[in-house]
């Protein structure tokens, strides 16, 4: 077996054979503070939390303020760069904290309490991991869902506007059907009266006559009216 000192450094290289180390220890305490400095950590925290809704999230960071924490587990880490610093901004939050869409009452129970939760924890000011975090589940889960929901809305509003510009037309022909037949019937009676005058004013009519202008009389006056 060769010498053992032809396997490592020589002691002047080892700051730590000024501390009485032999060349042998100084190696593998060397060794074991690099391995342990060199390999990330195999294991990360993760938070199951619930919200008022009874919605469920899985969170990197213990549960916000309002959720209930219903377990915390140890998973392999995902490798991820991190940012080196961030702030939300208000400008960012302001646009995290969406208006409630119109067509939102067309989606499950569910995806309604996430966007619900969502826009709660922007105005409470929770963390970015958390809010991230919700927004990737709303992704995953219910975009589908908002996108049929939304066409729905938008079809039906479509359609409603369409019934109720027939509806109008139908009312406006209505109207002037009515406003025609108002004008003939004006038309005819004014006839009429025209020549029940002119009957009147003979003198020379036969008894028959007489009958037949009072019969011709009373249905002016009936559908026209006294004048």
């Amino acid at each position: 077996m060769g010498n053992i000192g032809s396997f490592f450094p020589s002691s002047s290289s080892y700051p730590l054979r000024v501390c009485g180390m032999s060349p042998v220890i100084a190696f593998l305490l060397f060794t074991t503070l690099s391995l342990a400095m060199a390999s990330p950590a195999s294991a990360q925290t993760r938070y199951s939390c619930r919200d008022e809704q009874g919605a469920v999230y899985t969170l990197a960071r213990p549960c916000p303020k309002g959720m209930v924490t219903t377990a915390v587990s140890a998973g392999p880490v995902e490798p991820r760069v991190e940012p080196r610093s961030y702030a939300p901004t208000p400008s960012r939050r302001s646009s995290a904290m969406r208006e409630v869409p119109e067509y939102e009452s067309y989606m499950s129970g569910r995806c309604r309490t996430l966007q619900n939760s969502i826009r709660g924890a922007s105005a409470n000011g929770s963390s970015y991991d958390v809010i991230a975090g919700m927004q990737r589940e709303y992704r995953r889960d219910c975009s589908d869902e908002e996108s049929d929901a939304a066409s729905r809305y938008y079809r039906e509003r479509r359609e409603a506007r369409s019934q109720r510009r027939t509806e109008r037309e139908r009312e406006e022909q209505a109207q002037l059907a009515q406003e025609e037949q108002e004008s003939r019937k004006a038309l005819q009676c004014a006839e009429s009266k025209r020549i029940l005058a002119a009957k009147r004013a003979r003198t020379d009519l036969t008894p028959g006559e007489r009958n037949d202008l009072r019969r011709f009389e009373t249905n002016v006056i009936t559908r026209c009216g006294d004048f």
